[in-house]
């Protein structure tokens, strides 16, 4: 019984899995929002890096908007934005193109033209309707006209367009001498008295100058 007395012992107090120090705790949560901010940047550059541009180029350089046009139309009354490229490439309307088409399509329309304009040029004054005449007189200028300028080119055009190839080469002897001052204007369109008998459309003659 007399034997040394024993030294006291210090317990370390007990802790369990879920009770951790508060400094281990708060640098555990910066870890984790570190690692989780780390892993979304490098998300964001490889989706946005996967351009020709290079990794990560659109995601640090701001994008380049192109100039646009604010246009109020009156019965508008929110401004809409216009592209400045579609105004530039417009298309202009067909203003002054049109031309009589005489009740026939294009190649029958052609073959009668061609027809009047021979017999013009055959018989010097035909008599039609004021339509036809009045279509077929730039032809027959066109004709005397190739006729003074008396070239192989002008020749050919001549023989592809009028009928009869005799009068073609009567006319390109006959042209230059007739019409040698007279700078255009070879025919004239006058109207007719009476209309025509069974239709009652109204006639003009045509005549040579």
């Amino acid at each position: 019984v007399g034997g040394p007395s024993p030294q006291p012992t210090m317990e370390m107090p007990y802790q369990s899995l879920g009770t951790a120090p508060s400094t281990n705790r708060r640098r555990n949560g910066v870890l984790a929002i570190c690692a989780a901010a780390t892993i979304a940047l490098v998300a964001g550059a490889f989706y946005l890096g996967r351009s020709d541009e290079g990794l990560g180029m659109k995601f640090m350089t701001p994008a380049v908007k192109t100039p646009t046009m604010s246009v109020m139309s009156p019965s508008m009354s929110v401004m809409k934005p216009v592209n400045m490229m579609d105004t530039a490439t417009s298309v202009n309307m067909r203003h002054k193109k049109g031309f009589k088409k005489l009740g026939r399509p294009a190649d029958q329309r052609k073959a009668l033209i061609r027809g009047l304009v021979t017999e013009v040029l055959r018989h010097g004054r035909i008599t039609t309707t004021t339509t036809r005449a009045k279509a077929i007189r730039r032809y027959v200028d066109k004709m005397i006209g190739l006729a003074k300028r008396g070239d192989l080119h002008a020749r050919r055009q001549a023989f592809g367009f009028i009928y009869d190839k005799q009068l073609v080469k009567n006319l390109f002897i006959e042209a230059p001498k007739r019409y040698a001052d007279r700078p255009g204007g070879y025919t004239r369109v006058k109207k007719e008295l009476l209309p025509r008998r069974g239709d009652n459309a109204e006639l003009s003659y045509i005549e040579l100058v």
